[in-house]
């Protein structure tokens, strides 16, 4: 995660909405997603954070974030997330805070919700008014991370293979996935 400053300027493979795609499915999670089963994910505490765990063989993993993230991008990693909404207390995600108008919000991230992100454009998670978000943010999302961006049809059948399992028992702390991951099939 590289800090960017929020007066940096659009360079030209950053892209000014960093949420590329998003669609709305009937795809809801079954497990227990109570504020108390994350916070075994987390340390103590308010702040922001942000852990990945249980990467499968093809780099399906979970994504927990609380309290948004800071102003950043990732291009040490693959360029795409694409992700898949279980739990969102209220954050959406925004580019540079001089793009970031209401017109141009993405939907509300609610379960179900599907989108791909471009990780190596400047992106920050923020408290997303629409949702009325309360206290602290929890974000929870099955994520797959690949360089080339998936079509929303190529990126259901990895995300929902996760959407009846269980957390795993203990989560590590690792950061977005590195570009070995296969590629998608």
């Amino acid at each position: 995660m590289a800090p960017i400053r929020p007066d940096a300027a659009l360079a030209a493979d950053w892209a000014a909405m960093p949420v590329l795609w998003l669609v709305q499915t009937s795809g809801r999670g079954t497990g227990d997603y109570s504020a108390e089963t994350l916070a075994r994910f987390l340390p103590p505490g308010r702040g922001i954070k942000l852990r990945s765990f249980g990467h499968d063989p093809d780099g399906v993993h979970w994504l927990l974030t609380r309290a948004g993230t800071a102003l950043h991008h990732d291009p040490a990693y693959a360029r795409y997330s694409h992700q898949l909404v279980l739990r969102n207390d209220g954050n959406r995600l925004r580019g540079l805070p001089r793009y970031d108008s209401p017109d141009r919000w993405h939907p509300p991230l609610v379960p179900g919700a599907m989108y791909a992100l471009d990780t190596h454009s400047p992106h920050q998670g923020l408290k997303d008014p629409r949702m009325k978000p309360l206290g602290v943010v929890l974000k929870l999302v099955i994520a797959v991370d690949r360089d080339d961006l998936l079509t929303p049809r190529e990126a259901w059948p990895l995300l929902s293979r996760l959407l009846h399992e269980e957390l795993p028992d203990t989560g590590q702390t690792t950061f977005a996935a590195p570009r070995t991951w296969g590629e998608a099939s």
